[in-house]
């Protein structure tokens, strides 16, 4: 094990969560279509504005940390990378970038939502 006795520890406690979770969650959830979820393009100025800033930073990819026992990915075996919108030091990026794309994003969600 890559963390030893302390992580197969987290990983029970974050597993039990997790199903604990699976069965709280879908009493809450609210469903805006029948389906439960809605398949669209998303709006050409804001498919712009992500696949620039994709094709921008796309090969300064980090190595996502999800933490002792995390159960959501195997990432011990097979390691997750992001390119995060927030992420200042690439060219950019950051929380004015992260709040341009949610005022983009913003009257396609509300249309769908109400």
């Amino acid at each position: 094990e890559k963390w030893g006795e302390k992580g197969a520890r987290r990983c029970d406690a974050n597993e039990i969560d997790r199903l604990e979770m699976s069965l709280r969650q879908p009493q809450s959830m609210v469903n805006y279509t029948s389906t439960g979820f809605k398949k669209l393009k998303a709006p050409k100025p804001l498919w712009d504005m992500l696949q620039n800033y994709w094709n921008q930073n796309k090969d300064n990819k980090q190595e996502e940390n999800w933490g002792i026992g995390n159960v959501y990915t195997n990432n011990w075996e097979a390691p997750t990378y992001m390119v995060s919108v927030e992420n200042s030091v690439l060219r950019g990026g950051g929380q004015k970038f992260k709040n341009e794309i949610w005022n983009a994003a913003r009257p396609t969600i509300e249309a769908w939502t109400g």
